[in-house]
């Protein structure tokens, strides 16, 4: 059994940002002068399984993991629409690597939302430092003692893992009655309270993401690292806690429409990648430098589908966009009338970010089919590898658009019919 001292602080001096004067534009441009670097590692990525130690170090420097981490713990604080922008240009350079980074920086968002401030205090340090990835499914257990919680299990799929401090897991409440359905809640567990286990190789795609299982073995954490809150079904009435702390809506929302942003954002900057890499391809047919462009044989039969390409990932960055900001709108609405701010309006939100991570696999598919053989199916070509990323991602539930679809009707029909049921 490993232990954690369940310490209780004094109210803590909001923490010093690292860059008081760091704006969301300079933390944009950031992410895209990245681009040629990551590009060059993406090989080097997918085969260790992640990014390096370098480039998560410089993901840390450039402020990517406080985007939406309070500024009363050294977070920048910056919007959902932020957020989205800066994964959807590191994901231009290497989608793996922007899967990890997203599914690792993004829950400061949750931790700042449903663990009470003792909590915070602790998991955000004296420093700030926090990363970690966010499992929700409840594949184990918390345990209620007197000297804290006993988690225990092992959870799947834990993107951004090996770079991080912490991980937070859905988990079962034991000791309630046997007779009721299970009190689901969540956890968070120091990195040294885990083992990551080896297991991510084998997987079509996203090699770089760090998707590695984490077990943990009757880990003893402090009271206040277990809450009585399912990320997929959060109590929002009222404000949640972290609404209360930090005076910011963004804090107090609903947790499909958010998660849904970090993986459609991903998917829109793979699908400019390869939009990227295909441009690169056409470029390279044309000939005649310092001369009138010639096309090449072959080349126009590659402008229709770049054209088709370009307006579907145009199409696909706005609706994430316009669905983080209607995220936000949503959270500022619920905090007094939480009429307005609905499960169905979560699901609502969560189906326009899923068509548009459609329109950004539509694109990735065009690209890799039209350009040839040589130039897309080959082992170590860049469109190869955007290929086998969306295909992975399409076999993730947050892209299972027709399950969605029905589940979506169902509701609205529901509560159409029966509106005092909306909640």
């Amino acid at each position: 059994m490993t232990t954690l001292i369940d310490a209780v602080i004094e109210k803590q001096p909001n923490l010093p940002q690292p860059e008081p004067g760091l704006t969301p534009d300079e933390i944009i441009r950031r992410a895209v002068a990245l681009r040629p670097l990551l590009l060059e590692e993406q090989a080097q990525s997918e085969v260790r399984g992640s990014c390096s130690v370098e480039m998560h170090e410089r993901f840390r420097k450039a402020g990517f993991y406080r985007i939406l981490q309070p500024k009363m713990y050294g977070g920048y604080e910056f919007d959902l629409t932020v957020f989205a922008r800066v994964i959807m240009e590191i994901g231009r350079g290497c989608p793996g690597t922007a899967w990890g980074l997203s599914l690792a920086a993004g829950h400061a968002l949750n931790v700042a939302a449903i663990f009470p401030k003792e909590a915070q205090d602790l998991i955000f340090g004296d420093g700030g430092e926090f990363y970690a990835p966010a499992r929700a499914v409840p594949s184990g257990t918390a345990t209620e003692t007197a000297d804290g919680w006993i988690v225990d299990g092992v959870w799947d799929y834990c993107s951004g893992s090996p770079h991080s401090n912490y991980a937070l897991f859905g988990v079962r409440i034991t000791g309630g009655d046997p007779s009721a359905p299970p009190e689901i809640g969540t956890a968070i567990v120091p990195r040294s309270q885990w083992e990551l286990i080896d297991n991510w190789r084998g997987f079509i795609g996203l090699h770089a993401s760090g998707s590695n299982s984490l077990r943990v073995d009757k880990a003893l954490v402090p009271k206040v690292f277990v809450v009585r809150q399912n990320l997929f079904d959060l109590n929002i009435r009222g404000g949640t806690i972290g609404y209360h702390l930090h005076g910011n809506p963004m804090y107090s929302g609903r947790m499909f429409g958010f998660f849904q942003t970090e993986i459609s954002s991903i998917l829109v900057g793979a699908g400019f990648a390869a939009l990227d890499e295909f441009e690169r391809i056409l470029t390279s047919k044309i000939s005649g430098p310092g001369a009138p462009m010639i096309v090449s044989a072959g080349v126009q039969d590659l402008t229709r589908p770049f054209g088709i390409a370009l307006g579907l990932l145009e199409a696909a960055r706005n609706a994430v966009l316009a669905g983080a900001q209607s995220y936000l709108d949503y959270c500022a609405a619920g905090i007094n009338d939480p009429s307005a701010y609905t499960a169905l309006d979560d699901m609502r939100i969560q189906a326009g970010m899923q068509h548009a991570a459609k329109f950004a696999g539509e694109a990735i598919d065009l690209l890799y089919t039209s350009v040839g053989t040589s130039a897309a199916a080959k082992d170590g070509t860049r469109l190869q590898r955007y290929f086998r990323d969306v295909s992975m991602a399409r076999t993730n539930p947050g892209l299972a658009v027709e399950r969605a679809a029905v589940m979506l009707a169902g509701r609205n029909i529901k509560e159409r019919l029966t509106p005092a049921s909306a909640g």
